[in-house]
């Protein structure tokens, strides 16, 4: 589950956690404009959504020296889960974590990341500004946040965070390519789960200084958990109270197991894949229960994971509030 710590590192990278967790919430809102006013930032750079739903946006801050490259994840699904064929569906599909990919970006032996991380930023890459500058996203970047005291954030909630991941690598090592420090760039993901194996999440932890990269994880959202090997087995012992996964029957393959059971089988089939999560300033907190999911069925215990999935657990933890109304919604479904 990695190490519980607190932010130590003084009060830039709290307001900048602060920041960076409120801007995720800009892709959500009917009034973008008006609620990035409230933040006082502004789009500068608009990604046009592609055809699997990625999306992105670049705000700057009032001063013009602070960026942002902030990464739309996931979007409500029409329904929560209804049983587990449809749950492992969205996993071992949809996620794209089943086959993976070489990371051509890092200096480690063997890095890989997930087939789903790499068609999502392959499609960052290709993503257009319907401001119509003309400019990709990693070409707005190095034309107007390297050098002159600019600083970057890049950050992203669920999905999201997972591509944040996977794009910092990328345009760190974009950076280093042509002679450019990475020094100002801070990564800060909210509920990401594991983009890559563990040479991928090492060498990430490497390519930015200690106190520049933060995750948050909430040790009763799942989402995080995935791939990984341990956090599946610590999924399948939530939650303490109803909804159980062990008091929950499910059916898996024609077997009729608990839901906790049927976690443990998903262990399995990536105990040898090696997904990892980064390490550096990996921050666990727990949010409290939520009461009205509270029967032994798999549509509350889904409906319990999508309240603790909610990026406004990660606001509150952070000590700030939401531009945009996101709290409580079902699961989120992947892109």
């Amino acid at each position: 589950m990695g190490t519980i710590t607190r932010n130590t590192s003084g009060s830039n990278q709290t307001a900048n956690a602060q920041i960076a967790v409120q801007l995720c919430a800009i892709p959500f809102s009917t009034d973008p404009n008006g609620d990035m006013e409230k933040l006082g930032w502004k789009i500068v750079w608009n990604g046009i959504q592609t055809i699997d739903a990625n999306y992105a946006f670049i705000a700057v801050d009032s001063t013009g020296n602070n960026y942002a490259l902030i990464i739309r994840g996931s979007v409500p699904p029409h329904s929560i889960f209804s049983d587990w064929d449809l749950f492992a569906n969205w996993v071992l599909e949809d996620l794209g974590v089943v086959t993976m990919a070489h990371w051509p970006y890092a200096s480690t032996p063997k890095p890989m990341i997930s087939t789903g991380a790499y068609i999502a930023f392959t499609n960052m890459l290709l993503m257009q500004d319907s401001l119509g500058s003309g400019l990709s996203i990693n070409e707005y970047l190095l034309a107007n946040t390297t050098g002159n005291g600019k600083q970057l954030i890049i950050a992203g909630h669920s999905l999201g965070g997972n591509i944040a991941n996977v794009y910092t690598s990328f345009y760190v090592d974009t950076l280093k390519q042509q002679g450019l420090s990475a020094d100002n760039i801070s990564l800060f993901t909210f509920a990401a789960p594991a983009a890559g194996n563990g040479d991928f999440a090492n060498d990430l932890d490497a390519k930015l200084p200690l106190t520049n990269a933060w995750h948050y994880q909430n040790s009763n959202d799942i989402v995080p958990n995935f791939p990984v090997f341990a956090g599946l087995v610590y999924t399948a012992t939530l939650y303490a109270a109803p909804p159980e996964a062990a008091q929950i029957t499910v059916t898996y393959q024609g077997q009729t197991v608990s839901l906790g059971e049927a976690f443990l089988l998903l262990a399995g089939v990536f105990l040898l894949y090696g997904y990892q999560q980064p390490q550096h300033n990996y921050t666990i907190f727990k949010t409290d229960l939520y009461g009205d999911n509270d029967q032994n069925t798999v549509q509350d215990w889904f409906g319990q994971a999508g309240d603790q999935h909610a990026l406004s657990n990660y606001a509150n933890y952070l000590g700030v509030t939401l531009p945009v109304s996101v709290a409580r919604q079902p699961l989120l479904q992947p892109v």
